[in-house]
């Protein structure tokens, strides 16, 4: 096997595995989203539309499922838009710094607002868990996002050959 074929093999291997864990990571950020919107509905704070009447910061951050899910769609297809994903990542933790952790009116601090507002411990650690595990997950979209990217604009970094197979060595 020439030394252009074994590349070839190496960076379409490399493909699946930087499409994996792009997937891996989107759909572990939807189920860790989902978990967390409904903590949002269960505390009855920091909600709104279309579960109260007012529609505030949280009946926009249900937006965020029309940014990731065509993104998993279009991966799962074989598309290649790590940029895409990034994008997402990078606005999913944009809302969730700025909302969760950025002491400015009325955020969401994450041991008032949801620790405390369980009466029972283990509810208020899960809760926790979720936002901890929405968190984690974007960022590791971003990361991944951001590697496959790389790859595909400098091929020679050795994860991933963008059009793999077409060109010729």
């Amino acid at each position: 096997m020439s030394a252009g074929v074994s590349e070839i093999a190496a960076s379409e291997r490399d493909a699946g595995r930087t499409r994996r864990r792009l997937l891996t990571f989107a759909g572990a950020a939807v189920v860790f989203g989902l978990l967390h919107h409904t903590d949002h509905v269960i505390r009855g704070n920091h909600s709104g539309w279309p579960f109260q009447a007012e529609v505030t910061p949280f009946t926009f951050s249900l937006l965020i499922y029309a940014l990731i899910l065509p993104g998993i769609y279009l991966t799962a297809r074989g598309h290649k838009i790590a940029g895409y994903h990034l994008f997402v990542a990078v606005v999913g933790l944009a809302l969730l710094g700025f909302v969760h952790f950025v002491p400015l009116g009325d955020y969401e601090a994450p041991l008032r607002d949801i620790y405390m507002v369980y009466g029972n411990p283990l509810v208020g650690l899960f809760a926790l868990f979720v936002l901890a595990g929405l968190v984690i997950s974007v960022a590791l979209l971003a990361v991944t996002a951001l590697g496959g990217l790389r790859a595909r604009v400098n091929p020679r970094s050795g994860k991933e050959i963008a059009d793999e197979g077409k060109r010729s060595h």
